[in-house]
Formats: structure tokens, C-alpha cells, sequence
């Protein structure tokens, strides 16, 4: 709104770090609020006396990082309903709405069955999935817009911007005088805040974070570490040194996620604009649940139909400068690596050439019952929505062992050298390796790339196995699906590695 020139009346938030933020940034004096309990007679202006009204009503409850998308859908509804009372209730000239794509489809809906909502359908003339990078933020972010306003304009703008990389961004920060990649200007990265780089990731970390991320077992795969060739990948509002989500970059010494600052120019924020969180994770929180200013300032041209061959692009505008900061951003480096951890720590990895997305993998992982840790080896199929366990039993291995037998092929070396393997290694020790509590033992990473390695020896002698799909099905189990039958060689390797190793590592 301030790099268009339009006056600000009122706001409503009830994140104090973020009130604080804003208030602090543009001398404002808002205060937390719950807008579920908005008086509409005495918070709000009169009615009719505002041209413009937006809002991004809480999006915890629809977004698919919200317990796989099984948020409470309803008690996300009731924020969103009661924002689009005070839109029915101020008769602006225009406005908008942001949330995750998903609700795209939630909204539809309601406004077409739902009895509550079905008043604010005349209100809208827009509802689409916008991507911030086509607008010229530095990053991929996904939005759903919905309200009414100019679209026509608003989408016409595109072709206007020019895109931005997380290169650009890296590269900008790094200069002595650093040169804000959107809107320009230029400060001595000494009055740059927020800028202190993480730990680089150690071993462990980085072989989670590359593995979440290139081979994940259900989602499609991502690049490690992250293309600066292109807008970097949607930053959110949590996510840890060791999450899929995280965006790790290489620097020379090794890899490590992004610094707040970096975090903050991709979303759009102007370098002196300053983050007030007590707390590094704060900052993240609310740069994470930002919406790019860049998208918002294309969304207010639209609103003040500015033609597109009259756009004044974001970096053009003279009004985006915010001043030495009178109240200093709180310091707030990075929390330190722990590398002490609770004997219960879980661990649970695919085993390397075992698997094949889509939920299909045999994985090494352990599990507590009690006091006791096992470690053993699991095979899962089926799809992202149905996971299936297949069970190492005696019948399943037996009839796997007799198929091979009846073809002459002879494993028998190579399911001994699994099983004398699998004995030099035992549960408690690979559990203390993993929990530092020794740097002597066999570490579960090594322990996986060599079973995947012994695994690998038996699929290589059951090259050429004459076995078709009803006689690998009554091996496998029910409802199976291509990815099994297009490996069956390999599944079988895996049945009889998980079948040895599982009873044969020590307690």
C-alpha cells in the first residue's frame, strides 16, 4: 500500500511479533486482535468510506503441511467467513483475498453448497492460483487470489516484470554494498541485519536432507541443494535443519539453509525492513506466513487501474526505503547443533536401490517397545494415500527361496554373507552409533549402504528369473501395482534381504 501511495486506515492481527513488526517498520500503533471477536460498529470504519480491503484469513487449518492437509477445515471456514462479512459489511470499491492454492477449490465449493457462504458469491469475480514468480518475486510461491478487483489487469502485468533467481538474491547479499535485488537501492552490508549464516550441515543432516528431497518415498523429487538459476522453492513458516521443506544451498565448506535476511529479500521485503522477533525462529515464523509484497503492490495497481502500458514497475517506485531503524531488530542467531540426542531417537531411511516413489521402499528403521529398541528392516507399497506393509514371514520367504531353487539359480553365498553380516550388527549398538552416545560402532548410514550392496548381489543372480504376475502376486500380496511388478527381481532380492537380516541382527 505504501509503494502505491494509498493511505492505510486500519489493520487487524493477532500475532504479537508481527504487530509488532508492522508497527514498528511504519509507525503504526495496531494491536493484537482475535477477529472472530470484531465488533464490526466500533473497530471497524464507516461504511462506504474505504476503497480498498484485503486479508489473508489464517491458512493453518487448510494447508497440506497442516498433518498432510487433515487440518480442521471448519474452523479454518470461520475466519474466512467472518473476513468476508466485514467485505459484505464496508462496500469497498475493490478487494482481494490470500490463502494456499488448495482452498481455491474449499472456496468454491462452500459458495455453491454451502447455505452460510452462499450470500458472498455476487461478491467475487475472481478466484485463481497465482504464482508469485511470474510477478517478479525471487521466489515460487503459490497463492490462491480471490475477491474482486481489475484481473484483467492484474494478470496483464506478467508480462511486464522481470524474473528473479535465488542467485540474484545470494549474490546481492553478498556484495560489500549490497544492492537490493527488487527495488534497487543500495546500503553497506554493515547496516544489513539478520544476516548471520548457520551452522553447515553435518553428515547426518545433510544425507536426511538429501534423501527427503531427491528421494522421497511418496513425493516427487526436488533438487540438492537448490538451483540458483531459478526463483528458489516456497519458503514456510516452520521447518528445521533436517525437513524436506528447507531450502539448503552450497557455500564452498559444505551446504546450509538460508539466513533469515535471505529468507526475507525472497519474499519480497526490502533490505532495511526489519524483523522484531524475540526469537530466530520467530522470524522465520512470520517471513514464512508473509504474503511477497511484490504480488500485493501488482494486486493494488490493478485496484488503482493502472494500465499496463502505464505500469510503474516495483523497483520504479520511490517510497519503498524504510529508515534507520530507531528500535534495533533483536539478536537472534541461530540455534546451536545439538548432537546430544535421547536414547529413544528415531531413525527411518529407504534403503539405497530399493526405492521406487510413490510409497513403495523397503526402509531400515527402529521402533521401541518398552525399553527395548529394534532395528529391522520394512517393506511398504500401495499408494500415497494407502500404505501397505509386507511381512517377512516364513511362507512368504520359503516360497521365494523354492521359486529361485526350481530355476537352479543358486544364492546360497550370497544370503550367507547377509546373515554373517547381519550378525556383526545388533539394535542397542546401532542405536547408540545413531545417538552418539559412540563413534566406534558400525553407523546406521554405513550399515544401509551395505545392505543395500548385499541386496544388490542377489538381484544380479536373479537376472533372467521366469516369473509372472500371478506367481509374484501369491509371493508379494494383493492390489499391486506396476511399479512392483516392473521390478520383480529386485522386490524378490529385497524380501530375502529384509527376511535375513531381520533375524539375524543381534538384539
Amino acid at each position: 500500500m505504501k509503494l502505491n501511495g494509498i493511505e492505510h486506515i486500519k489493520s487487524f492481527e493477532w500475532n504479537k511479533d508481527s504487530n509488532l513488526t508492522h508497527n514498528l517498520n511504519f509507525g503504526t500503533n495496531t494491536r493484537e486482535i482475535d477477529i472472530r471477536k470484531l465488533d464490526f460498529y466500533t473497530s471497524l470504519p464507516e461504511v462506504g468510506s474505504i476503497d480498498f480491503v484485503v486479508g489473508s484469513p489464517p491458512c493453518t487449518q487448510f494447508s497440506y503441511a497442516n498433518k498432510g492437509g487433515g487440518g480442521d477445515i471448519q474452523d479454518g471456514l470461520i475466519d474466512m467467513y467472518q473476513f468476508l462479512s466485514v467485505v459484505e459489511y464496508l462496500k469497498p470499491k475493490y478487494w482481494a483475498m490470500e490463502n494456499v492454492p488448495r482452498v481455491k477449490n474449499i472456496l468454491q465449493k462452500v459458495l455453491n453448497e454451502d447455505a452460510k457462504f452462499k450470500r458472498f458469491k455476487k461478491l467475487f469475480n475472481y478466484i485463481e492460483v497465482v504464482d508469485s514468480s511470474e510477478y517478479g518475486a525471487p521466489q515460487k510461491r503459490k497463492r490462491m487470489i480471490a475477491g474482486n478487483f481489475p484481473f484483467e489487469l492484474f494478470e496483464a502485468y506478467k508480462s511486464k516484470t522481470e524474473a528473479k533467481t535465488l542467485g540474484d538474491v545470494l549474490e546481492a547479499l553478498s556484495n560489500k554494498d549490497v544492492i537490493d535485488p527488487i527495488y534497487g537501492y543500495s546500503i553497506p552490508k554493515s547496516e544489513l541485519t539478520d544476516h548471520i549464516t548457520e551452522e553447515v550441515l553435518n553428515f547426518e543432516e545433510l544425507r536426511i536432507n538429501k534423501e527427503s528431497k531427491t528421494y522421497h518415498p511418496i513425493y516427487n523429487g526436488m533438487s540438492f541443494p537448490e538451483r540458483l538459476d531459478k526463483p528458489s522453492r516456497t519458503i514456510t513458516s516452520t521447518c528445521t535443519r533436517v525437513s524436506r521443506e528447507s531450502l539448503v544451498i552450497q557455500n564452498g565448506i559444505g551446504f546450509r539453509r538460508l539466513t533469515v535476511r535471505e529468507r526475507g529479500t525472497l519474499m519480497g521485503f526490502p533490505v532495511t525492513y526489519q524483523f522484531y522477533g524475540k526469537s530466530y525462529n520467530s522470524k522465520l515464523k512470520m517471513i514464512g506466513n508473509a504474503i511477497p509484497p511484490i504480488l500485493t503492490y501488482y494486486i493494488f495497481q490493478s485496484m488503482l487501474e493502472v494500465p499496463s502500458g502505464k505500469l510503474t514497475l516495483i523497483h520504479e517506485t520511490n517510497k519503498y526505503h524504510h529508515e534507520s531503524p530507531s528500535f534495533k531488530t533483536p539478536h537472534t542467531p541461530p540455534d546451536k547443533v545439538k548432537f546430544k540426542y535421547k536414547e529413544s531417537r528415531s531413525f527411518r531411511l529407504a534403503i539405497p536401490e530399493y526405492r521406487f516413489g510413490s510409497g513403495v521402499r523397503f526402509e531400515l528403521s527402529n521402533k521401541f517397545n518398552k525399553e527395548n529398541c529394534l532395528w529391522s528392516i520394512k517393506f511398504f507399497y500401495g499408494s500415497s494415500t494407502k500404505i501397505m506393509e509386507v511381512k517377512f514371514n516364513n511362507k512368504r520367504y520359503d516360497k521365494t527361496i523354492q521359486l529361485i531353487k526350481s530355476q537352479n539359480i543358486d544364492i546360497t553365498p550370497f544370503i550367507d554373507n547377509i546373515i554373517s553380516y547381519s550378525k556383526e550388527l545388533s539394535s542397542s549398538e546401532l542405536q547408540k552409533r545413531w545417538t552418539h552416545k559412540s563413534k566406534e560402532l558400525t553407523h546406521p548410514y554405513e550399515a544401509i549402504d551395505n545392505l543395500s550392496k548385499l541386496g544388490l548381489k542377489i538381484k544380479k543372480r536373479l537376472n533372467g528369473l521366469k516369473i509372472n504376475d500371478s506367481e509374484f502376486s501369491s509371493i508379494v500380496g494383493e492390489n499391486l501395482n506396476s511399479k512392483l511388478f516392473d521390478h520383480k527381481e529386485l522386490i524378490l532380492s529385497g524380501i530375502i534381504l529384509g527376511y535375513n537380516f531381520n533375524n539375524n541382527i543381534r538384539p
